[in-house]
């Protein structure tokens, strides 16, 4: 079966990357992917880990006002393409604001948006059938440790069709976000939330329709953040 909107690399550095050096020559719709990304990038310029078992991928929509937050709606559209290929990990995925996917605890996939006129590239790393006790990352999970079978697990062909078609329907919609308080994975707990040198402590309380984190700071207030890097307790 041919994928006419797929850019199927041998290898690349980060498929995000690749695809910010060739804007020019993309159009909406299209899917950059790799089997072997060598230096991929998560928030804030972090080293992203992509070994063999990781889908490593970028999704080029345009760029669009009516998105209030693409990193949100990115991890929501990632979680509404894994409940539809396979129904039973729907109760167990949340949201982590603003761009990683959860389950049990643990990260299942992380979310990169950047942009290049016209264009938003919006990067996912999913750890689709990795050994991640082996890797060494106990603070992540995988679709194979939740299907509990290697043959369960979708392909990358099937997890690059279903997360493209999500993103183009929510990107078509560009109604606010809508997340469920059971898909909040920073709803009701601790956090600290960092700005440069600027810290705020508090309880989680919600994301907004426009996509910003709610938090309850120590003296009640509740505060918006359309930015920043969370700690939060266990």
């Amino acid at each position: 079966m041919e994928f006419p909107w797929l850019v199927w690399l041998e290898t690349c550095e980060s498929t995000n990357t690749w695809a910010l050096h060739h804007a020019d020559q993309l159009y909406g719709g299209q899917v950059i992917y790799t089997q072997a990304q060598t230096r991929g990038r998560g928030q804030y310029n972090r080293a992203w880990q992509s070994p063999k078992g990781v889908l490593t991928a970028s999704f080029i929509l345009p760029q669009s006002a009516a998105i209030v937050a693409p990193s949100v709606q990115a991890g929501i559209a990632v979680m509404r393409a894994l409940s539809g290929l396979r129904p039973t990990v729907e109760r167990h995925l949340q949201l982590k604001w603003p761009n990683d996917v959860m389950v049990q605890g643990k990260k299942l996939a992380g979310i990169l948006c950047e942009r290049r006129s016209p264009w938003l590239v919006v990067g996912v790393g999913l750890n689709r059938c990795v050994d991640v006790a082996a890797m060494g990352l106990p603070q992540a999970i995988s679709l194979h440790t939740l299907l509990h079978s290697p043959e369960a697990v979708p392909t990358d062909l099937e997890l690059l069709a279903a997360i493209r078609a999500e993103l183009l329907w929510c990107w078509q919609q560009s109604q606010g976000v809508q997340i469920t308080a059971q898909r909040d994975f920073l709803r009701g707990r601790s956090l600290t939330l960092v700005q440069g040198a600027q810290r705020w402590q508090g309880i989680g309380v919600g994301i907004s329709d426009r996509g910003t984190l709610q938090v309850r700071l120590s003296n009640g207030e509740v505060r918006e953040f359309s930015s920043g890097h969370v700690i939060y307790n266990a």
